[in-house]
């Protein structure tokens, strides 16, 4: 029996699940289906193996809409070049996604905004800034510079940046991100963007944070807050230590629900990695991580979390429940 009838014949009444059930039959199905070489018996049996339980339906709506997200979420793999369709990362098979993947990321894009900036997977680049000022962006990390005759001003698009700002009296340095913006004018300040919030942390100077409705916060030396739509948080301790571990090879996560210590892992790690049960992204997670070594992260969240994970091909990491 060649692999094509075994996968038919998982969804065919009478026929037992894969193991591991209807979680992983769906999967099954859902790589028959999109690969594009699913005949009418396929389809026939598939429909059939839906009618056989509504948790069959279930599993293959959810790992629809996950597939979906490939599309709609960011990803620093995109850098050097678009990422094939769904259907081609399907139809490469084992080999042809292994190859697209290992050719991906490590090279700086400029794209088709003036100014931007963008870095890839793993890649970390230093920039110097016309009016002394520098910038050291962090891998999977997208900034706009926009400099006018009255500000020196940066946008934060995606990932982590850490700011040098020159000083230069008549114009302010500002950097915008998401909800808010931080205002400084002889400071070190990183700013980081995670899936839910913006976090700032100043390393030397003072700045001005102004995010929300809420009046404009003053942050010293060593402060370190996080901000939102409803505008600054609390004081973060030890908030600049765990921002600025990513220069010395590290990211440290201090009770960070899941999606953002996912999202800091997707810009180092060769594969793309997502959330198949949305309720996991609450989940809280501790802990310090070797740059260089994503996938023991990977293992540790599996070992402390009610998670595992799955790797239908290569390329694609699949966080689910237990």
């Amino acid at each position: 029996m060649t692999g094509h009838d075994k996968d038919r014949d998982a969804g065919r009444g009478g026929q037992a699940e894969p193991s591991g059930g209807a979680r992983e039959a769906a999967l099954a199905w859902f790589v028959r289906l999109e690969s594009g070489d699913a005949d009418a018996a396929d389809r026939a049996a598939f429909a059939d193996w839906l009618a056989r339980d509504p948790a069959h339906r279930q599993e293959y709506d959810r790992l629809s809409g996950v597939w979906g997200d490939l599309d709609r979420v960011p990803d620093p793999r995109r850098a050097v070049r678009a990422l094939p369709t769904r259907r081609r990362l399907l139809a490469f098979g084992v080999g042809g996604a292994a190859a697209c993947a290992a050719g991906l990321g490590g090279t700086v894009v400029l794209t088709g905004w003036p100014g931007e900036i963008r870095t890839g997977t793993g890649e970390r680049r230093s920039l110097a800034l016309a009016d002394g000022s520098s910038v050291e962006l962090d891998a999977g990390s997208a900034l706009a510079v926009e400099f006018s005759a009255a500000e020196r001003r940066v946008r934060l698009i995606d990932g982590r940046a850490r700011f040098v700002a020159a000083p230069d009296p008549g114009r302010p340095f500002a950097v915008a991100c998401a909800d808010g913006s931080v205002t400084m004018m002889d400071a070190t300040v990183t700013v980081h963007r995670r899936p839910d919030d913006v976090v700032v942390a100043v390393e030397k100077g003072t700045a001005t944070l102004a995010a929300g409705n809420r009046p404009p916060v003053h942050l010293a030396a060593g402060h370190c807050r996080s901000y939102g739509p409803d505008g600054p948080g609390p004081l973060l301790r030890d908030g600049v230590a765990a921002e600025t571990a990513w220069r010395q090879g590290r990211l440290v996560f201090q009770a960070q629900p899941l999606d953002a210590v996912v999202a800091d892992l997707n810009r180092y790690h060769p594969a793309r990695i997502l959330l198949w049960d949305r309720p996991l992204a609450a989940l809280r997670v501790d802990g310090s991580v070797d740059i260089a070594r994503p996938d023991a992260a990977l293992n540790a969240i599996v070992r402390t979390l009610p998670v595992r994970t799955m790797r239908p091909f290569p390329g694609l990491v699949i966080i689910r429940s237990v």
